[in-house]
């Protein structure tokens, strides 16, 4: 009887495990979006940064209002790092580690803030949408461990 306890603990822990790699790959989503909305700005001269962070859309207005081929690919590779960064955090989120989803959703919740600034609507939904999946792979992350955080029902 004890041996079944054990197995329904391991199969809790790991569908915790699951869920936060869930919210955890969230992370690589948007750095994959982040790219994707980099590439449709500079060579296909799509202006709307539906799916893009805030301070690419900043970025952009700075080197495009520039004009200088330069400035451009340099901030190009800026926004690759840009989304590399994010990467690193979905990378140490899925290891398991609570500050870099933290750090990430704040980081990510930021962005959002400039992306009020410049009334992308859509994109600031998308990363609602996104925060959300990101918040519930870190709850599942402390549900891991914390048996307190179980109490919230959540």
């Amino acid at each position: 009887m004890e041996n079944a306890a054990n197995l329904a603990d391991i199969e809790t822990y790991q569908s915790k495990v699951s869920e936060m790699r869930t919210g955890a790959s969230w992370f690589y989503w948007v750095a994959i979006a982040a790219v994707l909305s980099t590439f449709l700005v500079y060579f296909v001269n799509f202006q709307t940064h539906f799916i893009g962070l805030g301070v690419n859309e900043y970025l952009d207005a700075r080197a495009l209002a520039s004009g200088s081929d330069t400035l451009r690919w340099g901030t190009i590779l800026l926004q690759i790092a840009i989304a590399g960064i994010l990467a690193a955090f979905g990378y140490f989120a899925w290891k398991g580690s609570d500050i870099a989803f933290i750090l990430g959703l704040f980081l990510y919740f930021v962005d959002a803030v400039v992306l009020l600034g410049y009334r992308e609507i859509f994109a600031f939904g998308f990363h609602l949408f996104a925060m959300f999946f990101i918040f519930k792979g870190l709850l599942a992350s402390r549900r891991r461990f914390d048996p307190s955080v179980d109490a919230t029902g959540a």
